[in-house]
């Protein structure tokens, strides 16, 4: 099956994709580790990396405070791992897909070049051949929704909306990202316009 990926950093060359989203899992796992013990010290984490992530903008060695979004993917895999393993692609270990050449290049633009936050020459745009059996179209307005009720604090919110996500249920208006975990082969770079 052919689908499109942009990178920053899942792509330096070779004949495929690592099935790891940024190294996202050390963040998340924090989150996951504490919850298994129970929501007192899930809070105690969140409020620790709340403090340290400011810290680390404030020095400059960080662009933007994303623990409230490693704080949800860990909710989210904890509930994939409890309630969905067999049968849904993990939101860390995976690729990010998207259907169309232009859908690709409309992210690559919004996500990278429009915030400034990455250069055209940084960012690549790849033509990948995916193992279809390892495809899964979620809904990101779950997620989404989630990172708001993260910030209320809202952990059953965020616990509902990640077992929604993964039973593949949609939206009113939803926003269909693609993930596989499955062995995936680049065919070739596109230009970036």
């Amino acid at each position: 099956m052919i689908l499109y990926h942009y990178s920053v950093d899942s792509y330096s060359g070779g004949e495929s994709l690592i099935n790891d989203y940024k190294n996202q899992f050390r963040f998340a796992e924090p989150f996951m580790l504490a919850l298994e013990r129970n929501e007192d010290c899930f809070w105690s984490v969140f409020f620790a990396a709340m403090a340290c992530s400011r810290e680390l903008c404030a020095l400059g060695l960080r662009k933007h405070e994303n623990y409230i979004k490693d704080a949800v993917e860990g909710v989210f895999e904890r509930v994939r791992r409890q309630e969905f393993s067999g049968c849904s692609a993990s939101r860390l270990a995976c690729v990010y897909y998207c259907e169309s050449q232009e859908e690709a290049l409309a992210y690559l633009k919004d996500d990278c070049l429009d915030s400034g936050d990455f250069a055209p020459e940084q960012v690549k745009l790849l033509e990948v051949d995916v193992n279809e059996r390892r495809v899964f179209r979620y809904d990101q307005r779950f997620f989404n929704d989630a990172e708001a009720a993260m910030e209320r604090r809202e952990l059953d919110r965020v616990m509902a909306l990640a077992r929604s996500y993964f039973a593949m249920e949609r939206s009113d208006a939803p926003l269909v990202e693609v993930l596989s975990d499955g062995e995936n082969r680049v065919l070739r770079h596109l230009p970036i316009q």
